[in-house]
């Protein structure tokens, strides 16, 4: 019984697909981001453009996320997908050819890093919001949640196997892979038949609709806590993945680049682990308190991986708890995700859903001023800092936010502001095709 619930999403044939798609998407991006950087590095022998490179793709999320939030909530979202996964077929054929006749220099990459990026920032929200159009109310948590063991088992994989990739077939050859990919994912959600709701609000000029989203966000409380519940991720946790593990490899643990694969990975494994787990609380109602108690465990976590590592120099001791905080990772943020998206209007939800990226800017902020501490004072003692600067600001929320404790996915599944309308069926009811 507790099986079928964690899977209950995968009894529609639409979803299937979708997921599916989710799949195989993320670890395109994956593996192009990995052979993006080796292309970087062997052309120029600089850690400061390969840099530069993985930057630029952050510029479009700035710059385009407006414009993609509202194009989400205007437009057949399966045809958003379709046309992102288009343009990236397009782009990696291109550098691919590009590769394959020795013409490639450094500035395409910039540019292909750039056009990626704007079309991965029109995909993101359509692919985050498109659930709602395939699935019932009820099971939008659960399909939310397989959705994220997806990505984790996207970034496991491919993380680990493009490198193989690129000694196995070359860098030209992996691009014509990614191509291939993006090509039969663009072919399968074009065959989901997913009706849309009814605009339930005018339409209006354009820039008025933009700044109706973060209108909204900034008007509802509940909103908002949820926007600084996010917040607190990439500006202090996950700034110990990029910034510090590296450092933890060599200097802590010695174990140099075999222990870093062994820490990014161990966080990918308790991604999907959190995601399963989330899938299977499917049905619980304390989304808020889920939240705070996965935040709480997460920042605890990461703090005893330093002390933990620092104690004992090893690194099979110090696995368990990055494993403990990617479960945990996975848990608050795909609770967040569901509880924001139930939250919105449907005529709003692709908007609030792109908000989501522009949140993910504070990241590179936090993973600079991690880096520029530890040079000073030490990875272990800004891992900790860090860490608990996150379980205390968790910590003052559930302290003084009953909103926050109370907030439950009945509440607003009952308030109707999820907006999906089914497909009528003969006898008046509405059904969803499985």
């Amino acid at each position: 019984m507790v099986m079928s619930r964690t899977f209950e999403a995968f009894r529609y044939r639409d979803y299937r697909l979708l997921w599916f798609g989710n799949l195989f998407t993320t670890v395109a991006v994956w593996i192009q981001t990995t052979t993006m950087s080796w292309l970087a590095y062997s052309l120029t022998g600089s850690g400061s453009t390969l840099g530069l490179v993985n930057a630029i793709r952050t510029v479009p999320t700035l710059l385009v996320t407006p414009i993609a939030g509202v194009a989400v909530d205007r437009t057949s979202r399966n045809r958003i997908i379709a046309a992102s996964q288009l343009s990236l077929f397009i782009f990696a054929f291109l550098l691919a050819v590009d590769i394959y006749i020795g013409a490639l220099h450094v500035w395409h990459l910039f540019l292909f890093a750039l056009l990626a990026g704007i079309a991965n920032t029109f995909n993101q929200p359509a692919r985050q919001t498109f659930v709602f159009d395939i699935v019932p109310p009820d099971v939008v948590p659960n399909a939310i949640a397989l959705d994220n063991i997806a990505f984790s088992s996207a970034r496991t994989l491919a993380s680990t196997g493009a490198g193989v990739l690129i000694v196995a077939f070359g860098a030209a050859n992996n691009f014509l892979i990614q191509a291939c990919m993006y090509l039969a994912i663009m072919t399968t959600v074009l065959s989901i038949k997913a009706r849309r709701p009814p605009r339930t609000a005018p339409r209006r000029h354009f820039f008025r609709e933009m700044a109706e989203g973060y209108a909204y966000m900034s008007r509802n409380p509940n909103a908002r806590l949820l926007m600084l519940m996010v917040i607190i991720n990439p500006m202090l946790l996950i700034p110990l993945h990029l910034a510090l593990l590296p450092i933890f490899a060599t200097k802590i643990l010695a174990g140099g680049a075999a222990a870093l694969g062994l820490l990014l990975g161990s966080i990918g494994v308790g991604g999907f682990f959190g995601g399963l787990l989330t899938a299977s609380l499917s049905k619980v109602d304390r989304r808020g308190l889920v939240q705070l108690v996965a935040l709480l465990v997460h920042s605890l976590a990461h703090a005893l991986f330093c002390v933990v590592a620092y104690w004992t120099g090893k690194t099979w001791l110090a696995l368990p708890f990055l494993v403990l905080a990617g479960t945990m990772e996975s848990l608050h943020m795909t609770t967040n995700q569901t509880v924001l998206q139930l939250l919105a209007p449907d005529h709003l939800r692709g908007r609030l859903t792109s908000a989501l990226q522009l949140i993910q800017l504070v990241n590179p902020i936090g993973i600079f001023f991690a880096g520029l501490l530890a040079d000073h004072f030490g990875p272990v003692a800004v891992g900790v800092a860090f860490s608990l600067c996150g379980f205390f600001m968790t910590a003052a929320i559930f302290l003084f936010s009953s909103r926050m404790r109370n907030l439950r996915l009945s509440e607003l599944q009952q308030l109707g502001q999820q907006g999906l309308e089914p497909a009528s069926a003969g006898n008046g009811t509405t059904t969803f095709p499985r």
